[in-house]
Parts: structure tokens; sequence; C-alpha cells
């Protein structure tokens, strides 16, 4: 199985429905308790269609979602900023990780791959090879902006401690530690320290 969707329009149409089921129950239910029937029956198609474009089951449909949810991070994170100065540019990517975080509260488990043991199928170990590549793009991306902008500290560190602050707040939140408020300081102070830290004056 690949990750990607197939080329075929109506095998596509099926690998959509059963991702964006598998996204709706993943968040509900939990991977444990969602079963292929589950996914079926929120899909609306047969259990046969779900297996024959995810041979090892609910563990490759696991590693598809997870590899379209890093895409789309990557490509969310990627769209160009046009017409900032590096500053403001530090700051809009930092508020686009926050706002894909907040749009896909599945993502951190998905990018992970927590859910899931790589040895339950080849599409998981693959999907774990390829997101460790592409978070490993976003990050060189974000360091060489931070860099660009001017750093009084190692700037790939700075990238790291300010997404490691991020995934650690809404870890908090998704656990029900924290509230929507809180949650929102904490974000706020994630934002100021990475900023402190970069050069220019410039409303970020």
């Amino acid at each position: 199985m690949t990750l990607e969707a197939p080329t075929d329009r109506r095998k596509r149409r099926t690998h959509a429905a059963v991702l964006d089921a598998a996204q709706v129950l993943f968040l509900r239910e939990g991977y444990r308790r969602t079963t292929i029937d589950l996914l079926a029956g929120e899909a609306d198609v047969a259990v046969s269609s779900i297996y024959a474009n995810f041979v090892e089951g609910k563990a490759d449909v696991y590693a598809a979602l997870a590899w379209r949810i890093a895409t789309r991070h990557a490509e969310a994170m990627s769209a160009p900023i046009e017409g900032s100065a590096p500053r403001r540019e530090v700051a809009a990517v930092f508020d686009r990780y926050v706002a894909f975080h907040r749009e896909n509260p599945l993502a951190l488990r998905l990018l992970a791959l927590t859910d899931v043991d790589v040895s339950e199928s080849e599409s998981a170990a693959r999907a774990k090879k390829q997101i460790d590549d592409v978070l490993g793009g976003l990050i060189e991306s974000f360091s060489a902006a931070v860099e660009l902008a001017g750093c009084d500290v190692e700037s790939r560190a700075l990238v790291l401690i300010s997404w490691a602050a991020v995934n650690g707040a809404y870890s908090l939140y998704q656990r029900r530690m924290v509230d929507e408020a809180t949650l929102n300081v904490m974000l706020g102070i994630a934002r100021a320290d990475l900023l402190e830290h970069v050069g220019g004056q410039d409303e970020a």
C-alpha cells in the first residue's frame, strides 16, 4: 500500500472517505476502540473496500492518515509569507504552527505514530521515515528564518524549544490538565520567549 491517495478516481474517493472517518473516530473513540466495522460505517463503505485500500487494516489507515496530516502540516507551514520583515516572518511561522495544532487536535499523536507500533505494518514504518523527513525539513526551514532574522542563541535549538513548548501546552490541554484560557496564556508565553531571542524591533 502507498501512503498517498490512489490515482484511480473511485479508489481515491474511498481512500479519502476512510481517512476522513478515521480522523473523526480516532479523536472521538480513540485508536484502540475504533474497529474496521466502525470505520466502514462512518465512511459509508464496505469493509472489503477498506482492506482493498489498506491491506493491513487499521494500522495502515492510521499510517496513511498520519502521512496526510504531515503533508498538510508542511503545506501550512511552508506557504509564502508576503512582504514580512524577518522578525514578523518568524512570528508568522510560529503562529501557523500553533494554528495547525489548534485545528488538528490529533496531529501530535498522529505525527508521532503514538498509537501504532511500526512493526504492525510496513506502511507505518514507511510513514515514520517520511514524517520524520518532513518534520526535519520544517525545522530546518524555520531555523533558517530565525537565523535570517538574527538570533542570540543557536537557532535550531530555539526552534525546537519553542515547538516543544507548544506541543507540551497542547498535550496538557488535550489531557484536560489546563483549560483553554490557560492554554492561550502558555502559547503567548512561548511566542514571547521565542521572539525575545530574535533580532529587530518591528511589531510581531
